[in-house]
């Protein structure tokens, strides 16, 4: 069984359902593939797509305080209803610059950022079924 985060459709429904700002919502369709949906120089966002379905979501950021970082990382987290013990695991990579893991209702929020500030996290599923 292929472990994902659920279907594109609902991926990017939950996401859009929590994100005020327009120009960090999802479109509506995605083709399977490793596909960049935000490279703005703040956010770059990708994910990974087979047979409509979201097997891993990427977010790099360049300034990891920044509140559209937060609103972009709490669109996935809120949506997915998850929040929880990730806040501890993106203190813990921001303040000692390295990496930080946490798992929530099954999902995997692998952290890590550079000496130089830059976060990655990326969010994959570990255990568990994705909704449709």
């Amino acid at each position: 069984m292929q472990r994902d985060l659920g279907s594109y459709d609902y991926v990017q429904r939950v996401y859009n359902e929590n994100m005020r700002l327009a120009a960090y919502k999802l479109p509506q369709t995605a083709a399977d593939g490793d596909v960049i949906f935000i490279d703005d120089g703040l956010i770059k966002l990708t994910m990974q797509i087979a047979d409509g379905r979201v097997l891993k979501i990427t977010i790099v950021t360049t300034n990891p305080r920044s509140s559209v970082y937060m609103q972009v990382f709490e669109g996935f987290e809120f949506g997915f209803n998850a929040v929880s013990t990730w806040i501890q695991n993106y203190e813990e990579t921001t303040s000692t610059h390295g990496p930080s893991r946490g798992i929530v209702k099954g999902m995997l929020a692998d952290y890590n950022t550079t000496a130089d500030n830059v976060l990655t996290v990326s969010l994959t599923r570990v255990s568990g079924k994705a909704p449709a």
